[in-house]
């Protein structure tokens, strides 16, 4: 499994190359820029012909999926991109993990037919699985497959550091039960003493990677009996730190699991079964997947409207792709400004990032964002996009890397994902509409960060926070520490991380973590596909929504080996669910409104006073929140 944090796909990617962004032309003696624009003129040339000549079933599949194919099969193709990378995964068997969308269940033992094997099937016909490469073409001309598409990545929020004296401590003293710096720096333990709550009587469930230890942490009086959703244990062991915080701060709460990582669409069955099948009065979950819309509630948010509108509180990570306000943001969001000057080989208009009199078709990317994957949204309904919008990573030597150039015609997705080399540097990402209408746009390089380079300025913005976790109902946290500061700079050169109040308390001074993802959230179509605001899809469209909500304690102790401290919106969102876990079990009839504005209400403001784009309302207390719900003490 390849993983960028934890990443749901298969196999490693084939390099057949390695390709970079810039412009160059060849002469006798040519000069460096003009050999870039060779370089790029080729490239891109290249990679639009195969858009322009593509079979009916390659237009159901990603752009990827056929630039694969065809350099496998062509090495004409190969000689003029020797620099590029599709990012699929083949696997030594020749095969490759896919989504496939059909229209019935028919398709599930077609893949099996030709050689496949299912990993996952829905009743309305959505499929993953690991297809071999050369049975691509009949999957896809099949009358009832609507795409197929490399399997959706997914990540959780833990942000990985260095080893620290904490760690080591902790591996000394593995006989002695670890207990999360959040619960004295959110006040929860003295809460539990002076109102009384422990937990009881509420069910809190965790969806995330998986619970490879949960016997161990059970042996250890780590953690009670958990229920686990039959056939949904997973991989990995973040849902079993996770679950230990929630038991730290709220010792009484039933506790329940179910992994998030077989695929998107499993994600959201298991939303709703843990509900149902479960019976979770509070769910909580750090993972995201890359194809999420920033736009619209698809399909894992429409999961969590479902739970929430049944009285479910439903937590979610804010996630770790910086902020603007600590410069650390790798998200760029706009209306589309058609550049005045051309990259050469393009058929379509490159995006000008820059709302200056100057022109500027790049955005360069930070020797942080190798390896990350970059995804491009643009303001059309999911499913139904009829305009055509590219994606392009090139090197500093003009060499296209990467890409992402799905046609769009009317009933595809407003969505391209490239992934950025993991050696080299120079990178730079270009936009390009193809064809169709302007539309406000969404780039995003996942934990990386858009950089000044050379005459290249930094564009970024605020807002990266999407999905489900900036669902209306759900509750989006952002992360402070609790204790020690995170131990490794988030890029070269970058100042010190902050430190949390424990054994205090948090307070007004606190800080949040440098990584924390931002808000605000623009929205231009409800669930359904109908525009909020018809005719208007540009930046004065739409609706905003105030993500994220609230801000709770990471870089606290866990026993689980690898979250030695667990640093991340990851480790946020549970202490943040064990807190209203506490709320319920002392006020079992409280709505999921009193709730929110219990919580909401008594957070301590951090940062600018009210509202903030990276903290929300602020960091939520246990002793202030149970009070403001009214909570007798004992």
């Amino acid at each position: 499994m390849v993983r960028f944090s934890r990443v749901a796909a298969h196999a490693v990617p084939l390099t057949v190359g390695t390709l970079l962004l810039t412009t160059g032309v060849a002469a006798a003696q040519p000069s460096t820029v003009d050999a870039a624009t060779a370089r790029t003129e080729a490239g891109i040339s290249a990679l639009q012909s195969i858009k322009q000549s593509l079979s009916p079933a390659e237009r159901k599949q990603s752009s990827q999926l056929v630039v694969e194919k065809r350099l496998r099969a062509d090495r004409s193709l190969a000689a003029k991109l020797p620099e590029y990378r599709s990012g699929v995964g083949v696997s030594s068997t020749g095969t490759v993990a896919v989504d496939i969308s059909s229209r019935d269940q028919g398709v599930a033992n077609a893949v099996k037919a030709a050689g496949g094997t299912v990993r996952f099937a829905t009743p309305d016909g959505a499929v993953r699985a690991d297809l071999p490469l050369s049975a691509l073409d009949a999957i896809a001309g099949r009358a009832d497959v609507v795409e197929v598409k490399p399997a959706a990545q997914a990540t959780t929020w833990r942000e990985p550091g260095n080893r620290d004296a904490r760690q080591s401590v902790a591996a000394q003293a593995a006989a002695a039960t670890q207990v999360s710096e959040g619960d004295k720096a959110h006040g929860a333990d003295a809460a539990r003493a002076t109102y009384g709550v422990s937990g009881a009587g509420t069910k809190v469930c965790v969806l995330s990677d998986g619970v490879d230890s949960l016997a161990k942490s059970q042996g250890a009086g780590e953690l009670p009996a958990v229920d686990v959703l039959s056939g949904q244990k997973g991989s990995g062991d973040e849902g079993t730190a996770m679950l230990e915080i929630i038991h730290d701060l709220a010792p009484n709460a039933t506790l329940g699991f179910a992994t998030a990582f077989t695929s998107e669409a499993s994600f959201a069955a298991n939303i709703r079964a843990l509900r149902t099948t479960g019976k979770c009065r509070i769910i909580v979950d750090d993972v995201s997947y890359f194809d999420e819309s920033p736009f619209q509630d698809t399909q894992v948010a429409q999961a969590v409207n479902d739970v929430t509108a049944a009285g479910v509180l439903y937590f979610s990570s804010a996630g770790n792709s910086g902020n603007v306000t600590d410069g650390t943001s790798g998200y760029y969001e706009g209306d589309f400004r058609a550049s005045s000057t051309k990259i050469s080989g393009v058929t379509g208009t490159p995006h000008d990032f820059d709302p200056s009199s100057t022109t500027q078709n790049f955005d360069a990317l930070s020797a942080g964002s190798l390896g990350k994957p970059v995804t491009l949204f643009w303001s059309d309904p999911w499913g139904r996009s009829a305009n055509d919008y590219d994606l392009f990573i090139l090197n500093s030597a003009g060499s296209v890397v990467a890409s992402s150039e799905n046609a769009q015609s009317g009933s595809q997705n407003p969505y391209e994902i490239a992934n950025v080399p993991a050696t080299g540097s120079g990178y730079k990402v270009a936009v390009v509409k193809y064809s169709g209408a302007d539309r406000f746009l969404a780039l995003n390089v996942i934990r990386g960060r858009f950089v000044a380079s050379g005459s290249l300025k930094a564009f970024s913005t605020n807002g990266v926070t999407n999905g489900h976790s900036a669902a209306a109902a759900a509750f989006s946290v952002a992360a402070a520490p609790a204790a020690g500061a995170f131990s490794r700079p988030l890029e070269t050169g970058d100042p010190a991380n902050p430190a949390g109040p424990y054994p205090g308390l948090f307070t007004a001074s606190s800080k949040w973590e440098r990584f924390s993802s931002d808000g605000k959230r623009r929205l231009f179509y409800n669930a359904d596909g109908t525009a909020i605001t018809p005719g208007n899809v540009s930046s004065t469209g739409g609706t905003v929504r105030s993500k994220p909500d609230i801000t709770a304690a990471d870089g606290v102790a866990t026993s689980v080996t690898g979250f030695q401290p667990f640093f991340g919106t990851s480790a946020a969102a549970p202490h943040a669910a064990a807190i209203a876990a506490l709320l319920l079990s002392g006020k079992p009839a409280a709505t999921p409104a009193q709730i929110r504005s219990a919580l909401v209400s008594s957070a301590i403001d951090l940062g600018a006073p009210g509202f903030d784009t990276v903290t929300g309302t602020g960091v939520i207390m246990a002793g202030p929140a149970l009070a403001a719900l009214g909570v007798p003490a004992k």
